[in-house]
């Protein structure tokens, strides 16, 4: 569900003047994070065993994808990975335009082995060459008109990187990170020096610390989906990562299993309008922090509009991060178990984490996880961080001190459920309501809450559990319902969703032509069962399964439940209400009949 229409913006505008309990100066507009439009499908498709992969796991498949993607010439397309294992010792880098797709997370998997070398995975980067002009105007909180000392290097629609040095908050000075507080926009039109971005800004710079923009050229339009990568060998020195995304914009990662990094699984720097969606990443080889390593999804440097939504985390330092700067981002519905550091207690990593170095403005909405920590390890965060609806299951919300505190950040309508966790707020100037300690809801007097989404309009396209959303916070009682993301994993056949189906069957009413095959499946729509009548001796169906929108069959019928061609079908609690096939076969062909679940 796209969030960015001109309607959805009215809806939210409207939701905010008459409901939210926030007040507007300290929010920013997350209505936009993710993919901006729709995420393309090309037509165009390269089978990388068209180009010499073997897929047996013991023969180096590099070459073989490397010049499947080089066939790509630039254009739009996909580079499909069939069933199989494949052994990749090299690096890939993926160009723009260019689509990494497997059959499934459970049948497709890229396994590295670099023999101990610090290289990541996947590149998904570009080089910039862009100079810096001086804003001179325009530089406050919510503004969308800037004043620069020229604008002759800005075309309209390009990408453009605001940056200013840091200021007396930086207590943890590091070479990495002199330019932490900065945005990255979109220029929309040029007048003169004036340039008009498409969004506003989500805090106030300051001129006195060499505020200046460059243009940017990032690589776009990458997307990585339904596979799973294991990184084999332990590097001996660095944190590599998985997959590294630098200076990109509108690209995307959906149905991957990530299993064991060095560094951090999804490294993401100076990018903007990613989308990670539906997948599962999990376990590492080191623990101990240092450059990344042991961390599950990291943003920095300037990083924004970026959404990190239904994923499930596992077995990490550092499951969800920003750091450096990385403002209006999105975390959501998101499940994180199993925080793991080095140090004892070992299960005391912040899974929600923000790190230092002046993240600003990001929005946690609506995940489950065991520990939200804001640390000043290098120093604050920025102001409006925003945790809304959720859920820690094990030592709480925390937050660190230091002789400059993480001010001016909102917690609303969020629990803590374990009887040894923690709400433990540090700084000042922060907004808070209707939190749930243990049964006790902080501030006195704040547990009606009517605000239900901050980026949303509506109840998600992949919310299919049967509790109502927002299923967190006030009114629910504590710790009473779920999210998606967390029954997946608790049912564990689909800990990934890949947004394509995979059968290559159909539907078709009329199923054949012959008078004798009728087929009744009622009641449809239904609650909880359903009964399939075949009335014919003629033909005998068999191989009965239940499919879902994604292509996974999540119930398969034995031919002998079948009594008298009358098949009834149970549906447990668990099956979320929405569209479902029933697929059967008939003299060896297949069909599929649509049912509805409400």
């Amino acid at each position: 569900m796209k969030k960015n229409s001109a309607i959805a913006f009215l809806l939210i505008i409207s939701s905010s003047i008459t409901a939210q309990v926030i007040p507007p100066s300290r929010k920013v507009d997350w209505t936009g994070a993710g993919y901006e439009g729709t995420i393309p499908n090309p037509s165009n498709i390269v089978n990388v065993k068209s180009y010499g992969a073997t897929a047996n796991g013991t023969t180096d498949d590099y070459s073989a994808i490397d010049s499947a993607i080089a066939s790509l010439g630039g254009n739009s397309g996909v580079i499909y990975f069939p069933t199989g294992n494949y052994l990749i010792k090299s690096s890939l880098t993926i160009p723009a335009n260019a689509i990494l797709r497997g059959s499934s997370s459970d049948s497709t998997f890229l396994n590295f082995d670099f023999t101990g070398s610090g290289n990541n995975c996947i590149n998904i980067s570009s080089a910039q060459s862009g100079t810096f002009t001086d804003i001179t105007d325009g530089f406050n909180k919510s503004s969308t008109q800037l004043t620069v000392v020229s604008a002759a290097s800005f075309t309209m629609g390009c990408y453009a990187e605001i940056r200013q040095d840091n200021g007396s908050w930086d207590t943890d000075p590091a070479s990495w990170a002199v330019h932490s507080v900065g945005q990255i926009v979109k220029i929309n039109t040029i007048s003169g020096n004036i340039l008009t971005i498409d969004k506003p800004l989500r805090i106030n710079f300051d001129t006195s610390l060499n505020l200046e923009i460059r243009k940017l050229e990032p690589i776009t339009d990458v997307g990585i989906e339904c596979l799973s990568i294991e990184r084999v060998d332990s590097p001996l020195a660095g944190a590599a990562s998985n997959i590294l995304f630098a200076y990109a914009a509108n690209c995307w990662i959906k149905g991957v299993e990530s299993h064991k990094s060095d560094g951090s699984h999804f490294n993401v720097s100076t990018s903007t309008n990613l989308e990670f969606t539906g997948n599962y990443i999990h376990h590492a080889f080191v623990y101990d922090g240092t450059g990344t390593r042991g961390y599950g999804i990291t943003l920095s440097h300037h990083t924004g509009q970026c959404l990190i939504e239904d994923n499930i985390l596992k077995h990490l330092r550092h499951a969800m991060m920003v750091k450096t700067g990385s403002n209006g981002n999105v975390f959501a519905y998101n499940y994180s178990i199993e925080p793991f550091r080095s140090e004892l207690p070992s299960n005391l990593g912040g899974d929600i984490s923000l790190h230092g170095h002046y993240p600003f403005a990001n929005l946690f909405e609506g995940n489950i996880a065991q520990n939200i920590v804001i640390d000043h390890y290098w120093g604050p965060s920025g102001p409006f961080n925003t945790f809304f609806r959720n859920r820690a299951e094990l030592y709480g919300i925390v937050m660190t001190t230091n002789s400059v505190q993480s001010d001016t950040q909102n917690f609303v309508g969020n629990e803590i459920t374990d009887n040894f966790g923690q709400y433990v707020l540090k700084g000042s100037g922060h907004f808070e309501y209707g939190n749930n300690n243990q049964g006790l809801i902080l501030p006195v007097g704040t547990s009606s809450l009517p605000d239900q989404s901050y980026y949303l309009t509506q109840a998600p396209d992949f919310w299919t559990t049967n509790d109502l959303w927002p299923s967190i916070g006030t009114p629910n009682t504590l710790g009473s319902k779920e999210i998606p993301a967390k029954k997946r994993y608790e049912l564990g056949y689909d800990l990934t969703v890949c947004p394509y189906i995979q059968y290559t069957t159909y539907v078709n009413e009329n199923i054949i032509d012959d008078a004798e095959l009728k087929v009744n499946i009622f009641p449809n729509p239904f609650t909880n069962k359903i009964t399939v009548e075949f009335s014919s001796e003629k033909y005998k169906p068999e191989n009965f399964k239940i499919i879902d929108l994604y292509g996974r069959v999540v119930k398969e019928i034995l031919n002998n439940d079948s009594q008298n061609n009358i098949i009834v079908i149970d549906f447990p609690e668990y099956f979320g209400k929405g569209f479902y096939f029933f697929q059967y076969q008939i003299n060896g062909k297949i069909f599929i009949e649509k049912i509805i679940k409400f």
